[in-house]
């Protein structure tokens, strides 16, 4: 059973976290969160290894540049805040291995994820996504990619060219029938989550897969 060390006060917010946290697929027994940047540091000062920040429903509306000075950290959660795109030095952060940003406001999948090929763990459900990046093949290492409650309709075919990936939720998402097979051809061997096909007719053909 998963024990979960907690750092900076026990609240709401930490209650309501426990269950993402647990989501998290390769999540190290015994790993201690912290939930305050600064509190994370003078760990790090203390000669703790800090891997794993808990930021959740701050209120954030950008990363704090602080976190580049957590070298070894392995999993973000940045749930429930005001995003609306990650910063490019994230990608200097080559140890980070999960990152959850649900509930934000993404209304574009963040280009600085593409250059994160490391990464193992995406979340990003009930955003506004409209897409997904044509080259999402770049993240070669990712083995789950949840971006349910987005608003898209269209998926790339790179998408069968990630030879990681394990599982793919879409839930609740404009999805066509056709949109629907078309993913389950192109992915027989991961796990699709999907609500029923909407009946939506679309004009924009960007992001379109049909040959």
């Amino acid at each position: 059973m998963l024990t979960l060390a907690i750092c900076g006060g026990m609240g709401m917010q930490d209650v309501w976290g426990q269950a993402r946290r647990q989501a998290i697929q390769g999540l190290d027994q015994e790993v201690v969160w912290h939930d305050n940047v600064g509190m994370a540091l003078q760990a790090q000062r203390r000669g703790e290894i800090v891997q794993a920040l808990d930021l959740s429903r701050q209120r954030l509306k950008s990363l704090p540049r602080t976190l580049e000075q957590l070298p070894d950290l392995k999993y973000l959660l940045l749930n429930r805040n005001k995003l609306r795109d990650l910063p490019k030095w994230l990608s200097e952060m080559t140890d980070l291995r999960a990152i959850l940003a649900d509930h934000n406001q993404f209304d574009v999948f963040p280009v600085v994820l593409l250059d994160m090929p490391w990464v193992t763990q995406i979340s990003m459900g009930e955003n506004y996504i409209p897409a997904i990046p044509l080259d999402i093949d770049k993240m070669a290492s990712l083995e789950i990619l949840e971006l349910w409650g987005n608003v898209l309709a269209r998926f790339p075919a790179s998408l069968g060219d990630m030879p990681s990936l394990q599982a793919l939720d879409l839930l609740h998402n404009e999805m066509t029938a056709e949109e629907q097979e078309f993913l389950k051809g192109l992915l027989p061997d991961v796990e699709l989550n999907m609500s029923e096909p909407c009946l939506c007719e679309f004009d924009d053909p960007v992001q379109s897969n049909a040959p």
